[in-house]
C-alpha cells in the first residue's frame, strides 16, 4: 500500500472529503487527487498536519512505504553478499546466508532465484524436489533473468538426474539466440554491445569447444583435438591482440592444459611440457590479476573486475590445474620425472 492509498484510506475512515482535505492542507483539490492516484506524493511538511487531521502517527502514513524501502534495501546488500561469497567460492556460507532470507521473504523472486542457484552448486541429491518446486515458481516470473534462469536451472538439474527427455523439454523453452538490440542501440550503447558480444563469444566458443571435443560420437582423433584447441588459442589471441586477456587467463590456462594433454595422448611429450609451461604463464597471470581495461580493439570498452568472476568451489586455478596433473598422471608417466615437470608441479603449489 503506497502513501497515496493510505491517506485515500484514512480521509474516507473519516468522511473527509478531498475538498475538506484539501481546504484544510492549503492546497488544491486536485494536489489531493494526485497524491490518492499516486501520481505525486505530498510534500514532508504536510506529513504532520495529516498525521493530525487523521489522528495517527506521522509512521502510519509512511508505514508500508518505509516497509517497502527497507525490503528493497535488505534484498539489494543481500544480493551483492551472494555474489561476493560466489565469487569466493563459499558454497555453505552463500546457502545460510538464502536459507535466512528465505525466512523472512519466503515469495521474494530474487530469495528464490539466488536460492535455487546455491542449491544446484552441490546439493543436488537432496535439495532436487525443491529445486524443482523453485525453478517451476520463478517459471511465472515476469523478470526476463529469473524466468530465463529458471529454464536453465531445471534443464541442467533433470540432466542431472539421467532425465535426459525433461531436460529437452526445458532446453526447447529457451528462445533463439536472436539480438535485436544491435539494430536499435546508437552511440556507445551499441559499442559496448557490440564489444560484449565479442567478449563472451569466448567463453561460449570454449564452452562449444569441450562438448565437441569430448563427445565420442564425433570420433576425433588426440591429433586433431590438439588442433581444435589450438585453434581456439589462437582465437583468443586474436580478439585480445594486445594479450589483455584478462578474465580468459582463466580460459587460455585451461585450454593450455587440454592441448598438453592430447599432446601428451598423440605422444608429442615436448610439445606437452611446452603447453604445460604456457598453462602455469597463464594461471600466474590470472593469480595476480584484480582490475583491468581492456585495449584490444574489439573489446576496448571492457572492464574486467576480479570480483565478477563465480566460483563454485574454493579452490584456486593453480590447484585445480594440479588436480588435473594428478588425475593424468598416467598420460605423462614418461616424463613426469623430468625437471620441466617437475617445476610446473611446484609452480602451480604456490598458486
Amino acid at each position: 500500500m503506497s502513501i497515496g492509498t493510505t491517506i485515500k484510506k484514512l480521509r474516507r475512515d473519516k468522511n473527509i472529503t478531498q475538498e475538506k482535505l484539501a481546504e484544510l492542507l492549503g492546497v488544491s483539490t486536485n494536489a489531493v487527487s494526485q497524491w490518492e492516484c499516486d501520481k505525486t506524493a505530498p510534500d514532508i511538511s504536510h506529513l504532520p498536519v495529516l498525521a493530525n487531521i487523521f489522528e495517527v502517527s506521522a509512521d502510519v502514513l509512511l508505514e508500508i512505504d518505509i516497509a517497502k524501502s527497507k525490503k528493497q534495501s535488505e534484498i539489494k546488500a543481500f544480493t551483492a553478499k551472494c555474489s561476493e561469497l560466489h565469487s569466493q567460492g563459499k558454497t555453505e556460507e552463500r546457502l545460510k546466508l538464502c536459507r535466512e532470507m528465505q525466512k523472512k521473504y519466503p515469495n521474494d523472486e530474487t530469495v528464490r532465484y539466488s536460492l535455487m542457484r546455491v542449491l544446484q552448486n552441490g546439493y543436488m541429491d537432496e535439495s532436487f524436489d525443491e529445486v524443482v518446486m523453485l525453478g517451476e515458481q520463478l517459471l511465472q516470473s515476469t523478470n526476463m533473468e529469473y524466468r530465463t534462469g529458471a529454464i536453465r536451472g531445471l534443464c541442467f538439474t533433470y540432466l542431472e538426474q539421467g532425465d535426459r527427455a525433461k531436460a529437452l523439454q526445458y532446453a526447447d523453452m529457451i528462445p533463439p539466440a536472436e539480438d535485436l538490440h544491435v539494430h536499435v542501440l546508437e552511440g556507445n550503447a551499441l559499442v559496448e554491445h557490440c564489444q560484449n558480444y565479442f567478449w563472451k563469444a569466448c567463453d561460449r566458443m570454449y564452452l562449444y569447444m569441450k562438448y565437441l571435443i569430448d563427445c565420442k560420437a564425433a570420433g576425433y582423433t588426440h591429433e586433431e583435438k590438439h588442433t581444435m584447441w589450438k585453434s581456439l588459442y589462437d582465437m583468443l589471441h586474436i580478439i585480445f591482440s594486445d594479450a589483455d586477456f584478462g578474465f580468459y587467463n582463466d580460459r587460455l590456462t585451461r585450454i593450455s592444459f587440454f592441448m598438453a594433454l592430447e599432446s601428451g595422448k598423440a605422444g608429442e611429450f615436448e610439445r606437452a611440457i611446452e603447453e604445460l609451461e604456457s598453462m602455469v604463464l597463464y594461471c600466474e597471470k590470472f593469480k595476480n590479476l584484480t582490475e583491468m581495461d581492456h585495449s584490444s580493439l574489439l573489446v576496448h570498452k571492457i572492464k574486467f573486475s576480479r570480483k565478477d568472476v563465480s566460483k563454485h568451489r574454493e579452490e584456486s586455478l593453480g590447484y585445480a590445474c594440479l588436480r588435473y596433473l594428478n588425475n593424468h598422471d598416467s598420460v605423462f608417466a614418461s616424463i613426469k620425472s623430468a625437471p620441466r615437470y617437475m617445476s610446473v608441479k611446484e609452480r602451480l603449489l604456490n598458486l
